[in-house]
């Protein structure tokens, strides 16, 4: 649902989605604790991934610019064909080879929904000076990620200042084309591209000193099936490349006229590839984008395969 909190003097627009999806409502509401923490089932990969070695496989030849046009049309057409109306943003980093494999319209501005949670965690940890919180703010953030709760993402808005954290963002990152919200409170419809949470994941992966760095892929890596909110939040990555090792965040809702479906995270051994697609269509195709998305999704499995 698309729901308004307030808390004191900020006004808060927090997006989100009910499991029930044939209800897409407004209601008000005032930021309360988190609720407590839901059992969490274990990603498709449940092996702890492996640390870099050298022994890990050499890069794959380079894909033809037309192999790798292809392959992001693919992407695109197979999301396409449920959902005839869909934008689609995609790339994929590899990064032992150090180089984008395929993308398509990837720098092209959708509204983030809850991917932009990622960025407020690296936000209050780079605030922190990289040191790992307290207990309390530890099970905070790894429930803002893990289940991707709104309460939560909502309470970090408020209290880091909003918009102010994607500025942050931006100048920490060396992001080009992140912008914060129009409006200060609507942290779902913060713009992001798919190059720039590229950039997000290769900053978390090569630049987070190890225990912060740990905490936030920890996280993702244990993203619960089921959401805060009761969504099933495996679409795209999870249930379009079984068997691969993942840590995601991923991204839901509506604003306006326009829903937002969107799988991004780091897979493989030692998080070699960063897979991020985005998608966006009319809000009367809501129902039927998971599984566009995650379809869409899929055609990449034999790039990613080890």
């Amino acid at each position: 649902m698309l729901a308004a909190v307030a808390t004191g003097a900020a006004v808060m627009i927090v997006v989100s989605v009910t499991h029930d999806e044939a209800s897409i409502s407004a209601a008000s509401t005032r930021v309360s604790a988190a609720p407590q923490p839901q059992s969490q089932p274990q990603p498709t990969e449940t092996t702890t991934p492996a640390l870099a070695t050298d022994s890990a496989p050499a890069p794959p030849p380079a894909l033809s610019a037309a192999d790798a046009r292809q392959l992001a049309n693919r992407v695109q057409d197979s999301v396409r064909r449920t959902v005839p109306d869909a934008k689609v943003g995609l790339e994929v980093y590899d990064r032992t080879a150090g180089r984008a494999v395929t993308s398509l319209n990837a720098d092209t501005r959708f509204s983030s929904m809850s991917v932009v949670k990622l960025l407020i965690a690296i936000d209050v940890l780079a605030r922190n000076d990289w040191h790992v919180p307290g207990p309390a703010i530890q099970n905070r953030l790894t429930k803002m990620l893990s289940t991707s709760d709104d309460s939560v993402a909502s309470a970090f808005w408020v209290s880091e200042g909003g918009t102010s954290i994607i500025t942050r963002d931006v100048k920490l990152m060396g992001l080009t084309s992140t912008e914060p919200p129009s409006a200060a409170g609507q942290w779902g419809a913060t713009k992001v591209t798919p190059e720039d949470l590229v950039a997000v994941y290769r900053y978390l992966e090569d630049n987070v000193p190890g225990t912060a760095r740990d905490l936030i892929y920890d996280a993702m890596y244990h993203a619960s099936r089921t959401a805060a909110d009761g969504t099933d939040q495996f679409f795209g990555i999870p249930d379009g490349l079984p068997g691969t090792t993942w840590a995601i965040k991923q991204g839901w809702g509506s604003t306006g006229n326009t829903a937002y479906f969107h799988t991004t995270g780091l897979l493989g051994q030692d998080s070699r590839y960063v897979v991020i697609v985005l998608t966006s269509a009319p809000l009367a195709y809501y129902r039927s984008m998971a599984k566009a998305l995650t379809d869409g999704t899929g055609q990449l499995a034999a790039l990613l395969k080890p």
